[in-house]
């Protein structure tokens, strides 16, 4: 795989995976899908792969998601078009956890990526935009009245309030991922947990936000930002975001981005004022299973 990720289109399209140990993560991740992944080789040289998750939903429901790549000389061949094919028998082939849908995904401008969604039957879903911010003085968390914040410890205590606040933070976000304690537990103890990179704030001593911040390289990301219904419209997710752009600095990373569902008006707006710009569209399409 690191040798496919040689080639300049695929290199463009998973540059995340060029980082060092994202393509383990990513292979490893508690969501990844081994069976639906595979490496295509053609007499012996590596020609393409998909990465697949099976991505759950509230009620018990799966999505699943496949990433396809196939090298630039090794196009035009069909391969991708089996390589799918396969991808989706074998979520089929999943007694009792079969996705009813299934999503791809490419950044654009992606003609290729385009033309490969439109001929499998793939629907627009959604855009996602990929933001930065350069690097200058980040303004000091103004924590709204009665919040304190504490640094994720590991505990129990911080497990339950960090699975809690997440599930009330995006329960109504397209695309929500329903998350459990042990799924909490599980990112914890990744080898690219970014230790210290992860807050909890409390309003009058019940949860009420948090923010995850990633390693990706040299770029500091700001992964998750969240903040509960009840603690809305005072100027939390801004504290929050001023935290993570913080932290990221301060340990040093030469870059800050973060990943933004398109039609989230009100993100848009925060990291827009806090100085984000975005950097590139990514454009997700999905079929029925």
């Amino acid at each position: 795989m690191r040798k496919l990720l040689e080639d300049s289109e695929l290199a463009r399209e998973f540059d995340i995976l060029l980082a060092p140990g994202q393509l383990e993560h990513k292979l490893t991740d508690y969501l990844a899908a081994p069976d639906a992944s595979f490496l295509a080789l053609e007499d012996g040289v590596p020609a393409g792969f998909t990465i697949a998750f099976a991505l759950p939903e509230v009620g018990g429901s799966l999505r699943g998601a496949v990433r396809v790549a196939v090298a630039t000389r090794f196009r035009r061949r069909g391969l991708g078009t089996a390589m799918l094919e396969r991808a989706t028998q074998a979520f089929a082939a999943r007694p009792g956890q079969r996705p009813h849908t299934i999503e791809v995904a490419a950044w654009q401008p992606s003609p290729a990526g385009d033309g490969f969604a439109a001929r499998h039957g793939f629907t627009h879903a959604r855009w996602f935009w990929r933001m930065h911010r350069a690097p200058r003085p980040v303004p000091v968390p103004d924590w709204p009245a009665g919040v304190t914040t504490r640094v994720f410890d590991g505990s129990d205590a911080m497990v339950r309030d960090w699975t809690g606040v997440y599930n009330d933070s995006f329960a109504h976000h397209w695309g929500f991922i329903p998350a459990s304690e042990d799924d909490a537990r599980k990112i914890a103890a990744d080898p690219l947990f970014l230790k210290g990179g992860l807050v909890l704030a409390y309003r009058d001593g019940s949860i009420a936000g948090f923010c995850r911040n990633e390693a990706v390289g040299t770029t500091g990301v700001i992964g998750v930002l969240g903040t509960a219904e009840s603690a809305r419209g005072i100027g939390l997710g801004r504290a929050l975001l001023r935290w993570g752009i913080g932290q990221l600095e301060g340990a040093g990373f030469e870059k800050v981005a973060l990943l933004v569902d398109g039609e989230n008006e009100t993100a848009l707006r925060l990291y827009r004022s806090e100085a984000f710009e975005i950097e590139r569209t990514r454009r997700i399409w999905n079929r029925p299973a």
